[in-house]
C-alpha cells in the first residue's frame, strides 16, 4: 500500500500505478493520522477492503498479507474487511471455518496473529451476548489453530 500525504506526490503517480491491485492511494483532506503522520482515509480504506473480499485485483493469498500490516491504515482495512462477515449465532468453530474459507492464513506469526485478533473483535461485535472476553475469544481462536495443525498439519 502506498500512503501519500502530499497532493502533489498524488498527483505524479501514473494512472498504470493507481490500477496496480495492491496500491490504494489516500485522498489529501482526510481526518485519520497514521502513525508515521499521513492521513489515513476511512474512504479508501472501505474500497480496499471491499476490493480484497471480492478479490478484485487480489488473489487470496493476498488478503492475509494485507490484513496483517501493522500500521493504522491496514487496521482500517481490516476492519472493514470482517464486516463483510456476518458472525452472529454461529459457534467460534463455524465462525472461523467460515471466515478462513475466504483465503488462507499464511504469512509471518505475528500477521498471522493480527488477522487472528480482528477475527476475533468482529467475533464479539457480532455475537455480544457471548460472556466471553475479546481476549478469551482470542485464546480460544489461537487454541483451535494449534489443534487443527496438530491434527492436520503433519507433511509426510
Amino acid at each position: 500500500l502506498i500512503y501519500l500525504c502530499d497532493a502533489s506526490l498524488k498527483d505524479t503517480l501514473s494512472d498504470s500505478d493507481s490500477d496496480m491491485g495492491s496500491t490504494e492511494q489516500l485522498d489529501h483532506g482526510s481526518t485519520d493520522t497514521l502513525a508515521n503522520g499521513c492521513k489515513a482515509d476511512s474512504d479508501a480504506a472501505k474500497r480496499l477492503a471491499k476490493r480484497l473480499y471480492h478479490l478484485e485485483g487480489f488473489k487470496r493469498c493476498d488478503v492475509a498479507r494485507q490484513l496483517g500490516k501493522n500500521n493504522e491504515f491496514s487496521k482500517l482495512v481490516a476492519e472493514e474487511y470482517l464486516s463483510f462477515f456476518d458472525f452472529t449465532g454461529l459457534t467460534l468453530d463455524k465462525a472461523l471455518r467460515t471466515f478462513l474459507k475466504a483465503f488462507p492464513l499464511m504469512g509471518e506469526t505475528q500477521e498471522r496473529e493480527r488477522v487472528l485478533i480482528h477475527f476475533s473483535r468482529r467475533y464479539c461485535q457480532c455475537n455480544p451476548e457471548e460472556s466471553t472476553s475479546e481476549d478469551g475469544i482470542h485464546t480460544l481462536t489461537c487454541a483451535l489453530m494449534l489443534l487443527n495443525t496438530d491434527l492436520h498439519g503433519h507433511v509426510r
